[in-house]
C-alpha cells in the first residue's frame, strides 16, 4: 500500500495544489471569474482525485505515503502551526492544519485497509466508538454545567475530541468491517440492508421535519448524512468537500473606499453626526469600508449602505462624520475628557479604533464646531441583545430567562444617562436625535423561516419595543432630545420583519447572517467569525431605515430646536418614583457570575438537553444512512471483485473444444516449428 503508484502520488500532489491556490484566492476582493476558475479546478481534481481512491480502494490496494514522508510532514505542519503562535506568520497556520488533517485521513485508510486482521479492526472499530460515545455523553452531561474558562475548556475537550476524532475514525474503521462483511455476503443480503437503511433515513428525517418545520435542522441533517456517506467510502471525500465549504465561507466582498463627504473637514457644509452600535454602522450588509473589517482587528463594520452613512450624503446635510461601530457599548461612545460619573466603567475605545467616538469627533472637529445634527443609537448591546439573540436560537424558550434582562434595564439606563449628559455637554446647540431599534419580527401566523417559537417571538418584540426602546425614549425624553419613533415600525411599515409573509422570504433582517472577515487567513476561515451578521439588517432593511429618518426630517434644518424641553437637563435628571428591583445579575459583568455568561451558560445548558432527549431522532437518521452506505459500496466491491476473477480465469473449455486441442496445439506447434526452422517432434 506504501508502493509506488505514479498516479495516485501525481493526483494528490495536483489537489493540493489547486487548494492551495483556492485557498489563498479566496479573500475579500478576489475576482469573482479568477475565484470561479481556481474553485472549478478544485472540483475536477478532488473529483478525479477521489475516484481514483474509491477505484483503488475495491481491490484493498490504495495508495498511501511513506511513514519516513509522514514523519516528515508531521514535522513540517508542527513547525508551520509554531510559527503562526510565535511570530505571528500569515497563513501558516491554516497550512499545518490542513496537513494534520490530510495526514489524518491517510492514517484513517491505513486502518481501514493496512495490514490489521478483520478481528484487530473490528476490535479497534468498537473500541474508538465506544470511548468516543462515552466521552460525547459526559460532554453533553456536562455542557453549561459549570462556569468559568476551565469549564469552558472541559467542555469543548471531551466534545471537540469526541466529535471530531474518536466517533469519526471509529466509523470509518467500523464501515471498512461492514463493508467487507457485506461484501462476502449474497446479494439479497445487500439488497435488503440498503433498503432498510434508506427507510429508516426517510423516516427519521420526515419525523424530524414534520416536529421541528426547521429548514436549518433539516439542514443540518443533510450535510451530517453527506458527512457519514463520505467517510464510509473509502475515500477522503469528506477532506474535499470540509475544505470547499471553508475556502467558499472566506471570500468577502471588495471593500469600499470612504467617498468625501465622509472625510472631516470643517468647510461650512451641513454636518450629520452618526454615532451608535452595529444597527446604525450597517452590520448585516455585504460590504464595508475598507479597514473596518477586519478580524483580530477594527471590526465596527462601517457599510456605505447604512441609513445614516447614506442619509449624510444627502440633501440637506453635505457631510457625515460616520462614527457608530459594531459592537459599541455606551462606554465606548463617551469621552474620557469630560467627568465620568462615580462608580461608572471607564469610557475606552474598540479594538482597532483610535479612540472613543466622541473622543475621534473632538479630534476631527473639536469642541467649538456645530454640526447640523446629531444622531445616536446605543443601549442594545448594554442590554446584551446579542446574547438574547443567541439563547433563543437554543432549543427551549429564552423568555423563561427574561428576568435576566428585563431587570436589568435599570443598570442600561444609567450608562444612557452618562452617555446622554455628555451628548447634551459636547452639542448644547445641535438637535440630538436619540434612534430606537426597528421591531424585527411579525407576530402574526406561523413562521417557518426562524427557528423561534410563538413564545420566543413574543418576547423579542416586547423586549424590544416596551423594554428597551421604552427606556430609551424615557431617557431621551429626560434631556430632551428628539426620539425617532417612526424607526421602530420601519421593517413592519415596509413588511421587511423577519417572518412577514409578505417579503416571500427576503426580510430587511437577517435570521442567520453567514459572511467572512478580512484579514489573515486565520481570520478568514475561522468559523467563529462567519455569523456576525445574523440578526442584523441588512441593506433592504437600512433603505426601510433611511425612509424612517427621512420621513421624520424636516425639510428646514433649523426648524429643529437644540431640546425640546425648557428647563437644564441636569435638573430633568431624576430617578423614577418606584420602588428598585434587584437585578438578578450584573449586565456588564464579564465574570462567571454576569447576565452575558449566564446566558451562554444556560443556552448551553438547553442544548444539552435538547441533545439528550431528542438526539435520537438524528442518531437514527444518521444510522440508516450509514446501513444504505456501507450495503452500497459493500455491492460495488462485490461487483468489482467478480469481475476481477472472471477477468483472471480463463473459462473451462466444452468436450468439443477439448477433442480438437488434441490436434490444435501440436499442429500450432508444428506450424511454427516449421516457419522458424528445426523444432521438437511431436509422437
Amino acid at each position: 500500500m506504501t508502493g509506488t503508484d505514479h498516479g495516485a502520488g501525481r493526483r494528490t500532489v495536483v489537489v493540493a495544489v489547486t487548494l492551495t491556490l483556492l485557498l489563498g484566492f479566496a479573500r475579500s476582493g478576489a475576482p469573482s471569474l479568477t475565484l470561479q476558475l481556481f474553485f472549478t479546478l478544485f472540483v475536477v481534481a478532488a473529483t478525479l482525485w477521489i475516484r481514483g481512491q474509491y477505484l483503488d480502494s475495491l481491490d484493498h490496494h490504495q495508495w498511501l505515503i511513506s511513514r519516513r514522508t509522514a514523519m516528515v510532514l508531521i514535522v513540517v505542519a508542527v513547525a508551520l502551526v509554531a510559527a503562526f503562535l510565535v511570530w505571528h506568520s500569515a497563513g501558516t497556520a491554516l497550512l499545518g492544519i490542513l496537513v494534520l488533517y490530510f495526514l489524518a485521513g491517510t492514517g484513517v485508510t491505513w486502518l481501514r485497509q493496512g495490514p490489521l486482521s478483520e478481528e484487530r479492526r473490528l476490535v479497534l472499530a468498537l473500541a474508538l466508538l465506544g470511548v468516543g460515545a462515552v466521552l460525547a455523553l459526559v460532554g453533553v452531561l456536562v455542557l453549561g454545567g459549570g462556569e468559568g474558562t476551565a469549564w469552558v475548556v472541559l467542555e469543548l475537550a471531551l466534545l471537540g475530541l469526541a466529535c471530531f476524532a474518536l466517533l469519526p475514525v471509529g466509523l470509518a474503521v467500523f464501515s471498512e468491517v461492514a463493508v467487507r462483511r457485506l461484501c462476502a455476503g449474497p446479494s439479497p443480503h445487500r439488497l435488503r440492508v440498503g433498503l432498510a437503511g434508506l427507510v429508516l433515513y426517510l423516516a427519521a428525517v420526515a419525523l424530524m421535519w414534520w416536529l421541528t418545520r426547521s429548514p436549518w435542522l433539516l439542514g443540518a441533517i443533510v450535510v451530517l448524512s453527506l458527512l457519514v456517506v463520505a467517510m464510509t467510502s473509502t475515500t477522503q471525500a469528506d477532506i474535499a468537500f470540509a475544505m470547499a465549504v471553508i475556502a467558499l465561507l472566506g471570500v468577502t466582498p471588495l471593500p469600499a473606499d470612504q467617498p468625501a463627504q465622509l472625510q472631516p473637514r470643517r468647510d461650512g457644509q451641513r454636518l450629520l453626526v452618526s454615532l451608535g452600535d452595529s444597527y446604525m454602522s450597517g452590520e448585516g450588509a455585504s460590504t464595508y469600508y475598507r479597514g473596518t473589517d477586519e478580524g483580530g482587528g477594527n471590526q465596527c463594520r462601517r457599510s456605505p449602505t447604512a441609513w445614516s452613512a447614506m442619509a449624510g450624503q444627502q440633501r440637506p446635510f453635505g457631510r457625515v462624520e460616520f462614527l457608530a461601530c459594531s459592537g459599541a457599548k455606551t462606554v465606548n461612545v463617551q469621552t474620557g475628557t469630560l467627568p465620568v460619573r462615580s462608580g461608572a466603567p471607564a469610557p475606552e475605545p474598540q479594538t482597532g479604533e483610535t479612540g472613543t467616538q466622541l473622543d475621534r469627533y473632538l479630534h476631527d472637529y473639536g469642541p467649538d464646531y456645530t454640526p447640523s445634527l446629531v444622531v445616536a443609537g446605543i443601549g442594545g448591546n448594554d442590554a446584551g441583545f446579542s446574547t438574547i439573540g443567541l439563547m433563543c436560537l437554543a432549543p427551549a424558550n429564552c423568555d423563561d430567562e427574561s428576568r435576566l434582562w428585563t431587570d436589568a434595564l435599570p443598570q442600561v439606563r444609567a450608562g444612557l444617562r452618562d452617555t446622554y449628559r455628555q451628548l447634551d455637554r459636547l452639542f448644547p446647540r445641535t438637535p440630538i436625535v436619540v434612534v430606537p431599534y426597528p421591531d424585527p419580527i411579525d407576530l402574526d401566523g406561523r413562521c417557518d423561516d426562524v427557528s423561534l417559537t410563538a413564545r420566543e417571538r413574543l418576547f423579542l418584540h416586547e423586549f424590544v419595543t416596551g423594554g428597551l426602546n421604552a427606556m430609551v425614549a424615557q431617557t431621551a425624553n429626560e434631556f430632551g432630545f428628539y426620539y425617532l419613533g417612526g424607526m421602530e415600525s420601519a421593517l413592519a411599515d415596509a413588511h421587511l420583519q423577519l417572518c412577514d409573509p409578505r417579503n416571500q422570504g427576503r426580510p430587511g433582517l437577517n435570521f442567520i447572517g453567514v459572511r467572512s472577515v478580512r484579514g489573515i487567513a486565520e481570520q478568514r476561515f475561522n468559523p467563529k467569525n462567519w455569523s456576525h451578521s445574523s440578526l442584523h439588517p441588512n441593506e433592504r432593511g437600512h433603505t426601510a431605515m433611511l425612509q424612517a429618518f427621512e420621513s421624520w426630517l424636516p425639510e428646514d434644518l433649523d426648524v429643529l430646536r437644540p431640546r425640546l424641553t425648557a428647563f437644564p437637563a441636569e435638573v430633568a435628571v431624576t430617578e423614577a418614583a418606584v420602588p428598585r428591583v434587584e437585578p438578578p445579575c450584573d449586565v456588564l459583568d464579564t465574570s462567571p457570575a454576569g447576565c452575558r455568561p449566564r446566558g451562554m451558560q444556560w443556552a448551553k445548558g438547553q442544548v444539552g438537553t435538547m441533545l439528550l432527549t431528542e438526539g435520537w431522532m438524528g442518531l437514527v437518521a444518521l444510522a440508516g444512512i450509514w446501513l444504505a452506505a456501507v450495503a452500497f459500496f459493500g455491492d460495488r466491491r462485490h461487483h468489482s471483485a467478480v469481475d476481477s476473477t472472471l477477468v483472471a480465469t480463463p473459462p473451462k473449455p466444452r468436450e468439443k473444444d477439448a477433442e480438437r486441442s488434441e490436434i490444435g496445439p501440436q499442429k500450432i506447434e508444428n506450424d511454427s516449428s516449421t516457419a522458424a526452422g528445426p523444432g521438437p517432434k511431436i509422437k
